[in-house]
């Protein structure tokens, strides 16, 4: 297959983190995909499908290299809200192992699967927590269109 990349509006970095691109089979994706939002009456998924076809992706995905540790300790404070933790955890030394975890965006890498991209603009944060707490402020932009 061809390489497709989804690229973001932004060029090097969003909010002073680089942005590299990654290839999409190599993210995990966090949080199941959804069709509509909880409490939302809009198509959310084909609203994000059609935005993306027609304008692009305006921020980058926000993705962090994650330990085995750090996967088991979100996991533990989620649970189910969280999508089954990636393959690797049954290998010999899990402690050695690295993985690219989706940490706002996973709605947009879903899409960016749909439609065929192969990779993605990737913001690279330092930690899952600090992931979390700027998934509001990359939502903001968007709260009338998508989430009300």
């Amino acid at each position: 297959m061809a390489k497709k990349t989804l690229k973001c509006k932004f060029k090097d970095h969003w909010k002073h983190f680089p942005i590299i691109e990654l290839e999409i089979e190599k993210i995990w994706q966090s949080v199941p995909s959804v069709e509509t939002l909880p409490g939302v009456s809009k198509p959310f998924k084909q609203n994000l499908i059609n935005d993306i076809r027609r304008d692009g992706m305006h921020f980058p995905i926000m993705v962090v290299k994650s330990s085995h540790k750090d996967l088991l300790e979100v996991k533990a404070k989620y649970g189910e809200k969280l999508n089954a933790l990636p393959f690797w955890h049954n290998d010999h030394n899990p402690q050695s192992k690295y993985q690219w975890g989706v940490w706002g965006g996973s709605q947009r890498l879903d899409v960016a699967k749909h439609l065929g991209y192969t990779h993605i603009d990737s913001a690279v944060i330092p930690s899952i927590p600090k992931a979390i707490s700027l998934q509001k402020l990359m939502r903001k932009p968007f709260q009338t269109k998508y989430y009300q």
